[in-house]
């Protein structure tokens, strides 16, 4: 999908010969359930699958949206504001907008000092810094991967001497959020990558901003508008099978051809390639790979088997009348 983005913008420049891209989508229309979601029970409503918001970090979807000549960004996402967090026993804590908090501090003692915690003790609060030596560790090498990816992240916490209560109503939420999964389940490497990108790459990390309806209508379509004449869709596809050809001395293989089947008339298509980008989600290449001897022959596509996905069921609820909350976003888990 990027590559498809920087073909259209090249072919608006004037570069019409820059790239040429096909894009393969199973669905009858782009994008799948990120465009078209689900509907309500009585099919009245769009009930998009998860709430999905855009954080400070996102800076590509950002970029996107500047640049899409028939969006406006302050008419399709909302402003960042405060978010709840609750528990069953209510209201644990506050997420101020971030980048509103002056001073500005080092990442880490900006969230430890401004997330108004209404529960916590600081001195909770205080067990949980022998994790920026973690932190600092964790470079995102496969030396670091190595390391931390051998150990859940609540046995890290644990061992650092982060107190019971402090994971439980500080750690465990962000990692249920984050991941879709106990930190019991999660490997440190995991959960302090994500950690990181979500809350901790600087101060303004967790400011977040939501999208002001159906992100398939407001985003996605916009955006297939802006690409379609430039990009080739091939929509109601799938990829059933590879080429691939190796250089003389067998050292570099790379794939040469993508085989697919219409779903409307099973009319199989061979689709000449110099790049192929696997724009699908961890369970769908490990199916693809699965169903492919030239995929699956090599182990950096093997080792996608090994991947464990969570299931997570979404709920949308839809009310009789407009009820006013406290903040726009409330986390809750328990």
């Amino acid at each position: 999908k990027h590559n498809a983005n920087a073909n259209a913008n090249a072919k608006n420049s004037g570069d019409t010969k820059k790239y040429s891209v096909t894009l393969v989508e199973a669905s009858p229309r782009v994008g799948g359930l990120v465009r078209d979601g689900f509907t309500s029970m009585k099919g009245l409503y769009k009930a998009e699958a998860g709430q999905h918001g855009f954080w400070d970090n996102y800076h590509n979807i950002f970029q996107l949206l500047e640049e899409l000549p028939n969006v406006d960004i302050d008419e399709v996402l909302t402003g960042y504001a405060e978010q709840g967090q609750y528990s069953p026993n209510g209201l644990e804590a506050v997420w101020p907008v971030y980048r509103n908090m002056k001073p500005s501090l080092p990442t880490g003692l900006a969230q430890a000092l401004y997330t108004r915690f209404n529960n916590l003790s600081i001195i909770d609060r205080a067990t949980a810094f022998p994790l920026v030596a973690a932190f600092s560790e964790f470079d995102d090498s496969f030396d670091a991967w190595a390391k931390y990816d051998n150990v859940s992240f609540r046995d890290l916490c644990i061992k650092l001497g982060v107190s019971k209560r402090c994971y439980n109503e500080a750690f465990e939420p962000m990692i249920l959020t984050g991941l879709f999964a106990p930190g019991s389940e999660c490997s440190a490497a995991a959960a302090l990558g994500m950690a990181y990108f979500f809350v901790l790459k600087s101060q303004n990390s967790f400011d977040v901003r939501w999208c002001k309806g159906n992100i398939g209508e407001k985003i996605f379509q916009p955006w297939v508008d802006v690409m379609d004449g430039y990009v080739d869709f091939m929509t109601s596809t799938r990829v059933i099978g590879f080429e691939t050809i190796s250089s003389s001395d067998q050292s570099l293989t790379q794939i040469s051809k993508v085989t697919c089947e219409s779903q409307d008339t099973g009319e199989k298509i061979t689709l000449d390639a110099d790049k192929v980008v696997f724009a699908v989600g961890g369970s769908a290449l490990s199916a693809i790979v699965r169903q492919s001897p030239q995929l699956s022959k090599h182990k950096e596509f093997r080792r996608y088997a090994n991947l464990r996905g969570t299931g997570v069921l979404a709920t949308r609820l839809y009310l009789s009348k407009k009820i006013d909350t406290l903040y726009s976003a409330n986390a809750c888990w328990g």
